[in-house]
């Protein structure tokens, strides 16, 4: 736990290094396996994982390192996966069935279609987000060196 800002830190070891990002694995935490959000997430299946984050404490392959995932990621994390198709599905329905006056099967199978379309939006927003520093993992500390002759 990051005692400055209460943040949760994990510890992975470096494995790769491409165009300036430290490719981190590592195995999930605690908080992982009790997260309600485990599903969509980013994390894969298994306990070992990766993340690629960028490498700002000149990391080299080998290095343990300790990370921090923001705030700022889990909640819009959150609010895209819950709340964006939900709006889309509500919307959705609402102009098809009272602005353009379509009957009800037909709004609701629009509104249905709207909600792959919202995980489309989705999916091209989190690559946009995924690019800004803001919201991506961040490098706290170099835990050990890997040893080097």
């Amino acid at each position: 736990m990051n005692l400055e800002n209460d943040t949760p830190t994990d510890i992975g070891t470096v494995v790769d290094i491409r165009e300036g990002n430290a490719v981190v694995e590592f195995s999930k935490s605690d908080a992982c396996t009790t997260c309600k959000l485990k599903t969509f997430c980013f994390f894969q299946e298994g306990d070992i994982t990766s993340l690629s984050m960028t490498n700002t404490l000149s990391a080299k392959v080998g290095d343990i390192v300790q990370f921090e995932i923001l705030p700022q990621a889990r909640i819009l994390g959150s609010f895209l996966v819950f709340i964006v198709p939900i709006l889309f599905l509500i919307n959705t329905y609402f102009l098809c069935r009272s602005g353009i006056g379509l009957s009800e099967n037909l709004s609701i199978l629009l509104s249905l279609l709207s909600v792959v379309l919202s995980f489309l939006l989705v999916k091209i927003i989190d690559l946009i987000v995924r690019k800004r520093a803001l919201i991506q993992p961040r490098m706290k500390d170099i835990i050990q060196t890997e040893n080097r002759k």
